[in-house]
């Protein structure tokens, strides 16, 4: 299993990515997609896609679970020339501004491949927008010689875009590429198996803007009804999770709580496979240090649960005066990896009709044990 989540999540989370600039993800993904028959690509007109495998089953007409995750990171996107080797470019995305002002960019060519480092630049100056509803701060990028220009160019922070060491994965873009990952490694999981399971993965765009992408899935009535869904994030543990203690059911983010159905299903499932797997551990945290696409799904009614990988310098925010790679753990990502499987594979129904028969055993036992004690008053 982990061998099959790194040799998938590699070329994704080293993939150059932005707001609305996440084609060479996207290119990956369906690539991915591409090699292997039984799973088949949808798309919106604003370049969501849905990937779905149909392996039946004796249950066609029941609900089937939708994994979700986003592919962009905050970065630099192109606004206009300056010169030879000058441009300005918009920063989309929440970063630590001072930070992000004291660390060098890569600027990627549109048209260029996946595997292009990019051409190095400086971010001389910040700049007055001209438009007063503009949000994110305008910066000045100047590079050695010429760069690319035009719509479609964008910049990320110069930081390596991969590296392990031990059992540390880090990178540039970690969130959330690595849970699009953890969602991909699942549907080749069930594909290569042939599984008697149904599951999509929704890959979107551009939510670290506002959750636009999935906004736009959701005005299109792109996404399945009667699917369950449950959102894959990188999640900072600024909010109380654990590094290496497992990955994490999600209660809710710091805008909503989620489906307690799909949350106690889940759950119920989680403890069904650590005691089957001794090696499994999980976290259940409410995760409210940022909000996540689950939101926006329980908002326009799907039923919407959420998990999360404990992430580390979460939107690059490390310790020292620069941005830093962020980083997960291998044991977590490969832990939801598992834990995803078996969810697909059992069903939320299974995992939340064992949970409510156990909690209903309990509360009648312990009515049982104390009525008598009652009675006299």
């Amino acid at each position: 299993m982990e061998l099959d989540f790194l040799h998938i999540a590699r070329p994704l989370i080293r993939a150059p990515t932005a707001p609305f600039h996440e084609h060479f993800a996207f290119g990956i993904a369906r690539a991915f997609a591409a090699a292997r028959p039984l799973i088949q690509v949808r798309h919106d007109r604003c370049g969501n896609s849905l990937l779905f495998y149909d392996g039946g089953g004796q249950h066609d007409d029941d609900e089937f679970i939708v994994l979700t995750a986003h592919l962009d990171h905050p970065g630099l996107v192109w606004k206009t020339a300056e010169g030879s080797g000058r441009a300005l470019f918009e920063i989309l995305g929440g970063v630590e501004l001072e930070k992000a002002l004291a660390t060098s960019v890569r600027l990627f060519d549109r048209h260029g491949p996946a595997t292009q480092r990019g051409i190095r630049g400086t971010i001389v100056r910040t700049v007055e927008a001209a438009e007063a509803a503009t949000r994110y701060p305008l910066v000045e990028v100047a590079t050695a010689g010429d760069c690319p220009q035009g719509p479609g160019t964008f910049a990320m922070w110069d930081l390596p875009a991969l590296r392990v060491r031990g059992r540390r994965l880090s990178g540039r873009a970690i969130d959330d590429l690595a849970g699009a990952a953890v969602a991909l490694c699942v549907l080749d999981f069930l594909a290569r198996r042939q599984a008697a399971v149904r599951l999509g993965v929704l890959l979107t765009r551009a939510e670290e803007v506002g959750f636009v992408g999935m906004l736009a899935a959701l005005e299109a009535k792109f996404l399945p009804r009667r699917a369950l869904y449950i959102n894959i994030e990188c999640s900072s543990v600024a909010a109380g999770a654990v590094l290496g203690a497992g990955p994490i059911l999600r209660v809710g983010d710091r805008l909503w709580v989620f489906d307690p159905d799909i949350s106690g299903g889940m759950a119920a499932l989680a403890d069904e496979l650590a005691a089957q797997q001794p090696t499994f551990r999980y976290q259940r945290k409410l995760m409210d240090s940022g909000a996540c696409e689950a939101t926006p799904l329980m908002q326009a009614a799907y039923r919407t649960g959420a998990v999360a990988l404990p992430l580390g310098n979460y939107h690059n925010a490390g310790p020292g005066a620069q941005l830093a790679p962020e980083y997960i753990h291998l044991d977590d990502a490969n832990g939801l990896v598992r834990l995803l499987i078996h969810v697909a594979q059992r069903g939320i129904g299974a995992g939340l009709a064992h949970s409510a028969a156990a909690l209903d055993s309990m509360l009648a036992s312990r009515l049982a044990q104390y009525r008598d004690r009652l009675l006299p008053l």
